[in-house]
């Protein structure tokens, strides 16, 4: 298992993040979201995301219908939980790293902000 990437896709325009791992694994590239223990494939990212939102659809139309949310939250295992962390540091620190040249200026005169 080859991990590729960790992103978050939203329910409801933001209002609830789910977390997604796409790995590699026998050249199919699988993605999984973690919140729910739900995973599919696809031979291309792209491929594999349309499968799980498809998938993500029907078992959240699914809990609706059956008055289940109760049951809806599932979380996958550590290991997944794990990968996707690491990937989601290596992603900030790429975005830090990219960025620090232009900010540097604004961190040592404006400091710091919370959103």
């Amino acid at each position: 298992m080859k991990p590729i990437k960790a992103e978050k896709c939203y329910i409801s325009d933001k209002l609830l993040p789910l977390h997604i791992l796409l790995t590699e694994e026998d050249g199919v590239i699988v993605i999984r979201c973690l919140d729910f223990s739900i995973s599919s494939h696809g031979d291309t990212i792209k491929e594999a995301r349309e499968s799980i939102k498809s998938t993500l659809m029907d078992y959240l139309k699914h809990a609706i219908e059956n008055n289940s949310l109760d049951n809806l939250f599932d979380p996958d295992l550590k290991e997944y939980w794990d990968m996707y962390q690491r990937l989601e540091i290596e992603t900030e620190k790429d975005i830090f790293q990219a960025h620090f040249d232009k900010i540097k200026g604004e961190i040592l005169t404006k400091g710091l902000t919370y959103a």
